[in-house]
């Protein structure tokens, strides 16, 4: 079975809390308007240990990404139900994440998928499993937009890659029981990707 990881980074910024806007950047409305996002790239992460990322503006490289998504047997991403789903239906591409890694940490940590049901003072986002679990990020996807925008799309290609390598390799140590929590030390024994359940 192949599995696919994808991640998608933004074009436009989201605006703080506050509603606060800096007059150097171009903005959505916020976390939910997807449509005036924009995407610069998406990262992927195949099971066979392939990995890549796809300019979204450049045809042939889209076109590919494409078709690394309708080929894979079950589509794999962290948070992805909830953004980047929705974020590529926004812009004319259906996407259905099979198996949302955070989702599942979720169920493995406190038996629900949903942040509301998150203990307080927790935080099950990838930077603090990827450092409980050795595998630190390389930036902030809050400031990838602004790199993008600054016109240094490497950098956040490279950010993007990261990204799709430590949800992989989160993954993988989910999947044989080893994935620590960040928030009690203790070992997550994830489901496996073909129980068939969201």
């Amino acid at each position: 079975m192949r599995y696919l990881i994808y991640d998608c980074e933004i074009i436009k910024c989201i605006p703080d809390r506050d509603g606060t806007r800096f007059d150097d950047y171009e903005y959505c409305d916020g976390w939910s308007d997807h449509a005036n996002m924009g995407i610069s790239c998406v990262g992927f992460a195949a099971s066979n240990g392939d990995v890549c990322v796809c300019r979204w503006d450049d045809p042939g490289d889209k076109a590919w990404g494409l078709s690394l998504l309708n080929n894979a047997d079950i589509i794999v991403g962290f948070n992805s139900r909830r953004f980047d789903d929705a974020l590529m239906a926004a812009n004319g591409v259906a996407v259905s994440t099979a198996y949302d890694l955070l989702e599942q940490v979720r169920i493995a940590a406190y038996d629900s998928p949903d942040w509301e049901d998150q203990p307080p003072g927790c935080s099950y986002a990838l930077g603090a499993i990827g450092e409980a679990n050795g595998f630190p990020k390389t930036g902030s996807g809050v400031l990838a937009p602004q790199l993008w925008q600054q016109g240094k799309h490497q950098e956040v290609i490279d950010y993007c890659l990261n990204d799709v390598k430590i949800t992989k390799a989160l993954l993988d140590l989910g999947l044989k029981g080893e994935l620590i929590d960040p928030n009690t030390s203790q070992k997550l024994q994830l489901r496996p990707l073909d129980n068939g359940e969201g």
